[in-house]
C-alpha cells in the first residue's frame, strides 16, 4: 500500500513539473517559425525546425507571385478554413493545443499589429478579418449609419459649436451678423459667441464563453455563432443608448436630451392612439434645414394607428396620410410625409411619449476610436473546458443641439428632435 502510494505521489510531482515547464513557455514564444512578408506583415509559419532558416529562399521563390503553391512544411495563415481552425491554430483539440502550446504561440502572436495579446491570461490574438465584418455591420445599421460618425486617436473630441438658440437677428451662429453697406458706409462688426462640445469615448465590451465541443464540431457554426450574436447585442446596445441613453458611462440618448421637442396630445384625444392632426403637429416642428435627412422611428404597436390614418377632403373617403412599404410608395420603408417609417426596440409602446419619434439623427454625433478590438483565451475558463472571447468597442455619442431653436418668425419652438407626448 505504502509503495502504491510513493509511485501516486512521484507521478503528481512529475505532472506538476510538466505544467510548470508548460506555464514557463507561455511566458517565452518561439517566434522562430514566424514568415512574415516584405511589407513586414505576418504571412505564415514553418512546421518543421529544419525549414525555419529557409526563408530567405522562399522570398526569392515566391515573393510577389500569386502562386498556392508553398514548400514543404510552410502554411500560410490565408490557409485556416474557418474560425475554429484559427482559434486551435491548426490543431485537432484542446489536448494538443496545450502539447504544443509553446509553437501554438509563436504562429498566432502579432497578427500585424490589428489585434491583442491577453499574455498575462495565457491568450492569443484573433485575425483581423474576423471582427472587422462585426464592425461593417454595425457601421451599416440603420440607426448607427445615420449619425454624424468621426473616428478619433485619442480617448476624446472636442468640438467647437456656435450658441445659436433663436434665429432673430442678433441670435443667428451665435451672435454673428451681416449687414447691407452702401458705397463708403463704414462696416459694422459683430462678435459671435462660440461654445464647445466634448465627447469622451465609453467601453462597450462583450465577453463570449464557448464550450470545446462546439470548436471542434464545426467550426464554420462557430464563425458564424460569434459574428452573428456580438454583432447583434452590440447593434442593440448602441441603438439603445442613441434613443434611451443617460450619459452616464454611455451615449446621451436622444429621449434624454433637453433639445428635444414634445407635442402635445389633441383635446379630447382618446388614449393609445395616434392622429393624423398629431403627425402634422409633429412635422411643423422639425426644423425645416434637418427634414432631408429626418426619419420616423416608431414602436411596431403604433403600426395599426398608422395604417388607419387619414385625412378628411371634400370627397368621401379622405387622403391617405401613411404609406405602406412595398404599396403604394413601392418602398422598402413605409413613409409618411415622404419620410422613411423604421420600427425598433427602443420606442416606448403606443400611448407613451418615445413611440413615435421624428429624428434627423444626422444632427447626433457619435465618435469611435479604432474597431472592435478582440481577444481569446483558453485559460479563463479553463475547468469548464471553455474558451473566453472578448470583444471591445470605444464610442460616444450625444445630440449636436443643447436645446429647441426659437424660428426667426413665430413662437413655436423647432428641433431635429420630436416626439408626441404621452396619451393616456
Amino acid at each position: 500500500m505504502s509503495e502504491t502510494l510513493e509511485e501516486k505521489v512521484k507521478s503528481l510531482s512529475s505532472n506538476i513539473e510538466n505544467l510548470t515547464k508548460s506555464v514557463d513557455q507561455l511566458n517565452d514564444p518561439d517566434m522562430s517559425g514566424i514568415h512574415r512578408d516584405e511589407q513586414g506583415r505576418l504571412a505564415g509559419y514553418w512546421e518543421t525546425e529544419k525549414n525555419h532558416s529557409d526563408q530567405q529562399a522562399y522570398k526569392k521563390t515566391y515573393s510577389g507571385q500569386q502562386v498556392r503553391a508553398f514548400p514543404s512544411g510552410y502554411k500560410p495563415f490565408s490557409e485556416f478554413q474557418s474560425f475554429g481552425d484559427f482559434i486551435r491554430c491548426g490543431f485537432k483539440d484542446r489536448s494538443e493545443v496545450i502539447a504544443k502550446t509553446k509553437k501554438s504561440w509563436g504562429m498566432c502572436k502579432s497578427i500585424q499589429g490589428m489585434s491583442e495579446i491577453v499574455g498575462a491570461d495565457g491568450g492569443i490574438a484573433v485575425l483581423p478579418e474576423f471582427h472587422q465584418e462585426i464592425l461593417t455591420r454595425i457601421y451599416q445599421n440603420d440607426i448607427f449609419s445615420r449619425t454624424d460618425h468621426y473616428r478619433v486617436a485619442g480617448n476624446n473630441m472636442t468640438f467647437p459649436t456656435d450658441s445659436e438658440t433663436s434665429r432673430l437677428d442678433g441670435s443667428r451662429s451665435g451672435g454673428l451678423r451681416a449687414y447691407w453697406v452702401g458705397e463708403g458706409d463704414p462696416l459694422t462688426g459683430s462678435t459671435p459667441k462660440l461654445g464647445e462640445t466634448t465627447l469622451k469615448l465609453n467601453k462597450l465590451a462583450v465577453l463570449v464563453y464557448l464550450t470545446e465541443e462546439l470548436i471542434n464540431d464545426n467550426g464554420m457554426a462557430l464563425e458564424s455563432y460569434v459574428n452573428k450574436k456580438v454583432t447583434e447585442e452590440m447593434e442593440f446596445m448602441l441603438g439603445e443608448s442613441i434613443f434611451n441613453g443617460n450619459g452616464v458611462g454611455k451615449p446621451l440618448g436622444v429621449m434624454q436630451s433637453s433639445a428635444r421637442v414634445t407635442v402635445s396630445k389633441e383635446s379630447g384625444q382618446a388614449a393609445n392612439t395616434i392622429l393624423a392632426e398629431n403627425i402634422l403637429q409633429m412635422w411643423s416642428r422639425m426644423k425645416a434645414s434637418s427634414r432631408m435627412n429626418s426619419a420616423w422611428f416608431i414602436n411596431q404597436d403604433t403600426e395599426p394607428q398608422l395604417h388607419q390614418m387619414s385625412l378628411g377632403v371634400s370627397t368621401a373617403g379622405g387622403q391617405l396620410v401613411y404609406m405602406p412599404p412595398a404599396g403604394l410608395s413601392g418602398a422598402s420603408y413605409a413613409t409618411l410625409m415622404g419620410r422613411p417609417v423604421i420600427p425598433t426596440e427602443f420606442n416606448e409602446t403606443l400611448g407613451t411619449e418615445g413611440d413615435i419619434l421624428l429624428a434627423s439623427l444626422d444632427d447626433y454625433i457619435t465618435i469611435s476610436k479604432g474597431g472592435i478590438e478582440q481577444a481569446e483565451s483558453m485559460h479563463v475558463e479553463f475547468l469548464t473546458d471553455q474558451l473566453a472571447l472578448r470583444f471591445i468597442m470605444r464610442i460616444d455619442g450625444k445630440p449636436w443641439e443643447t436645446q429647441p431653436l426659437t424660428p426667426y418668425k413665430g413662437t413655436a419652438t423647432q428641433s431635429s428632435f420630436v416626439t408626441l407626448a404621452t396619451r393616456a
